[in-house]
């Protein structure tokens, strides 16, 4: 039987297994981000820049399985309210729940606030994990080839019946 994964919020002192998580979801899934790994490399590839990057406003998750991150999410604020970026689950730990419980902590985090994602178009496996948490798809792709989400505000009670 294997243990579940622990969830936890990350900040810049744990700028190693970020840097670990992201370059490890850009180089073995690059079709399921717009960005790319050229973006977090070279020059740009170095403690203060992943840290100055877990210091800004927002959220950062791992998820870690044994003393590994497997699996990342992170939520940014916007003037519209949170997007959800950066979500990946490595594929040895795909189909364990991992992915639902990470976007689960973005939700927990965004309270009421609008949330939004940009999901690459095709990615199957994404969207329906979003969608099994309420998220809603949009039609048509922004010029990156991603499709947009919401989730609706949360309903606290049912609507009044009419009589």
């Amino acid at each position: 039987m294997h243990r579940p994964s622990c969830i936890r919020e990350v900040g810049p002192d744990d700028w190693a297994d970020w840097r670990h998580a992201r370059l490890r979801s850009l180089t073995e899934d690059p079709g399921a981000f717009a960005g790319s790994v050229t973006m977090w490399t070279g020059d740009r590839d170095t403690e203060a820049n992943w840290r100055d990057r877990l210091s800004s406003p927002g959220a950062y998750f791992l998820a870690d399985d044994g003393s590994d991150p497997v699996g990342m999410v992170a939520a940014s604020p916007t003037d519209a309210g949170v997007e959800l970026i950066s979500m990946w689950v490595a594929a040895e730990a795909r189909r364990r729940g991992i992915g639902g419980r990470l976007i689960d902590a973005v939700i927990s985090w965004a309270g009421d606030s609008e949330l939004r994602l940009r999901v690459v178009d095709g990615n199957a496996a994404a969207l329906a994990a979003y969608e099994s948490r309420g998220f809603v798809l949009h039609t048509g792709c922004d010029d990156e080839g991603c499709r947009t989400m919401t989730l609706p505000p949360k309903q606290d009670s049912p609507p009044p019946r009419s009589r």
